[in-house]
């Protein structure tokens, strides 16, 4: 798994990306494109698949509330699908 680290406030800034949650609160995700990318280059097929694989490498770098995994799985499925093209 390639990541990038920021050099400073400003670069990790740039490498913020925001999220949409299904209540509409927007969260910022630290290396979400790369992320996404990631995931994808595994070429899974199973949805939850995807969705657990997308948590488990968000979580590498960001911090996800206590009881919000389904919430941001969710999210993050639905922008995987919008930049990949991939159903449910």
């Amino acid at each position: 798994m390639s990541e990038q680290r920021p050099c400073c406030a400003a670069a990790a800034a740039r490498m913020t990306k925001t999220l949409t949650l299904p209540n509409g609160f927007q969260v910022g995700i630290l290396n979400l494109d790369s992320i996404l990318k990631e995931v994808a280059d595994l070429k899974l097929v199973d949805a939850k698949a995807i969705e657990g694989e997308l948590l488990k490498r968000v979580k590498i770098h960001n911090y996800v509330a206590s009881g919000a995994d389904d919430d941001y799985s969710w999210a993050l499925f639905q922008e995987y699908r919008r930049q990949f093209g991939k159903s449910k």
